[in-house]
């Protein structure tokens, strides 16, 4: 068939198994088979994976953008370039984030992704936009800024679901806010993941939003006050959000494959104490993820960051927020490397952190997420340490070394 390929002498990492030499056959932009033996599997084309490790494409469900690509201001033509930039580091499945502004130039921007989703043959990477404030709690803003930030008010929950509640696939608010609990079953009639984040709410706040429909926490240790101290008894520990996520097994946390935003041991702790799959690993990425060392970038509103060290951190005038960490400046495949070396786990359990278990907090794991039979052909070739050899997204080359 003239558009079948066969992946074959490859380490396969299949939803269920691993298999030591096996292949993958691919019809129609779909998985058709997988197995060990391919000797007689005839195709079109073919890829000897030379004995690299063949993955499920990863998917980052919160990246605010890489290079010279910012998902708050790049236009459509930008917006899609940035994409073949994720796909050059096995990502694809991006889920752009918005930062705090006004509520008509996010709504303005969520229709340039609508627009991008449908241009080109890299288009198909976007799936659609996480929306990460306004609605966040002042005190644990990092790098969003104040003026932005607001309570979501019912009649601006209308208007931005209503005109672009097509292409939002998630929300990050702080559950302590007023209309939370109202926020949540909005989100969730429409099939939107409710996400807390940016927030210091107690336990009982964050229980409120969950059995609402709050399924997922945005960069679980970072922006997310867990613990308080009792007013009324000195030293005595109060629960906060950290404890109602973890006791929850339906929720899924995601940590930043960065040991500055989460110190290592975390990695190991989430790792042990939630299901198998709702650990989901991030970057958090910002325009600027890729350049040197101390690269000053500005935002159209003048303010400021800088790279060191691989994170982002915020210049300001402000000294509560002068050099606050603001993102980072990691790619998938270096975030996923890291979790591997943090957790102490095998490649192929990192791997569901960056994959099967993203889509299946986005709803898309049916269709995407793992090498199965039936899914798109959304694949990696790496080696053992996450270096990408080639990225295939429904069976098409969207990147390949020389």
């Amino acid at each position: 068939m003239a558009d079948d390929l066969l992946i074959y002498n490859g380490r396969i990492i299949a939803e269920t198994h691993f298999l030591s030499s096996g292949y993958v056959y691919v019809r129609d932009g779909r998985i058709a088979s997988v197995g060990e033996e391919w000797a007689g599997i005839k195709a079109a084309r073919t890829i000897d994976a030379g004995e690299y490790l063949v993955s499920p494409g990863f998917i980052d469900m919160h990246t605010h953008g890489i290079g010279g690509l910012d998902f708050m201001e790049s236009d459509v033509e930008t917006i899609v370039r940035g994409l073949r930039e994720y796909a050059g580091f096995g990502v694809t499945k991006v889920v752009g984030s918005t930062l705090s502004n006004p509520l008509e130039r996010i709504i303005a921007q969520a229709g340039r992704f609508r627009e991008a989703e449908n241009v080109s043959e890299y288009g198909d990477i976007l799936h659609g936009v996480h929306i990460e404030g306004p609605w966040l709690a002042p005190r644990c803003r990092g790098g969003h800024a104040l003026e932005y930030l607001r309570v979501p008010e019912k009649e601006d929950v209308h208007r931005l679901l209503g005109e672009a509640g097509d292409v939002i696939k998630t929300v990050t608010f702080a559950p302590e806010l007023p209309n939370s609990v109202w926020l949540t079953e909005q989100l969730s009639m429409r099939g939107i993941v409710g996400v807390m984040g940016h927030t210091e709410a107690s336990f009982e706040e964050a229980e409120r939003v969950i059995r609402a429909g709050a399924r997922h926490v945005t960069h679980m240790y970072d922006a997310t006050l867990g613990y308080k101290e009792d007013p009324d008894e000195t030293l005595a520990m109060m629960p906060g959000m950290e404890t109602a996520v973890l006791m929850s097994d339906q929720v899924s946390i995601e940590l930043i494959g960065c040991p500055v935003h989460v110190p290592e041991p975390f990695f190991r702790f989430i790792d042990k104490v939630k299901p198998v799959n709702k650990k989901v690993i991030v970057t958090d990425s910002l325009v600027g993820t890729g350049k040197p060392e101390g690269t000053v970038l500005s935002d159209k509103d003048g303010r400021k960051v800088y790279v060191c060290l691989g994170v982002l951190r915020m210049i300001s005038d402000d000294p509560e927020i002068n050099g606050n960490l603001t993102g980072s400046a990691v790619t998938m495949n270096v975030a996923l490397r890291r979790l591997r070396d943090y957790a102490g786990i095998p490649v192929q359990e990192a791997v569901r952190w960056g994959s099967i278990n993203p889509a299946t907090t986005l709803g898309i794991d049916g269709e995407t997420g793992s090498i199965r039979v039936g899914k798109a052909a959304d694949i990696v070739l790496m080696d053992d340490d996450f270096n990408v050899k080639t990225t295939l997204l429904k069976g098409r080359t969207v990147f390949e070394t020389g």
